[in-house]
């Protein structure tokens, strides 16, 4: 059952932040094939955060192109007036908020929570049909392009 409302939390936290951050909507996305690579490579970011009795982690894989598209609408520039790095920079912004937002959502504003400074790197497609097919991650789709999302609490 926790997994259902962390997954259902997910949408609903993705979908606000995209929409209102980015212009760019998302929905669930529960038929994504695994042997689907034509969105690689992708780039990968996550975010720990931590209280006093609470710990955990949350994290994006999305499609480069998608990453482009993002850091165009938060910049409202073009694909090639981006600057270095823009994409990776767009996606760690995302998830930023993203976290903020859902800890809030989740444990309420009157815990603290320290969070780290969101790290990228690049998936393949060995690595994004592994991904797709982890339960731990739930499927959504923005603007046509898929996303895979993650929020573990650790104990």
């Amino acid at each position: 059952m926790e997994t259902q409302d962390n997954n259902a939390l997910l949408l609903e936290v993705f979908s606000a932040v995209f929409e209102e951050f980015a212009f760019m909507f998302v929905e669930a996305e529960p038929d994504l094939d695994s042997g689907d690579t034509r969105y690689c490579p992708c780039l990968q970011a996550e975010i720990s955060f931590e209280s006093r009795d609470k710990k955990g982690f949350l994290e994006a894989v999305a499609p480069a192109e998608v990453c482009a598209e993002l850091a165009e609408n938060i910049l409202g520039t073009e694909q090639d007036e981006l600057p270095e790095q823009a994409e990776e920079q767009a996606l760690t912004e995302l998830l930023n908020v993203s976290c903020g937002y859902l800890l809030a959502e989740r444990f309420g504003t009157e815990e603290v929570f320290d969070l780290s400074i969101p790290q990228t790197r690049p998936v393949g497609e060995q690595e994004w049909s592994a991904l797709v097919e982890d339960d731990s991650h739930v499927c959504l789709r923005v603007d046509e392009s898929p996303l895979l999302a993650r929020f573990v609490l650790q104990q």
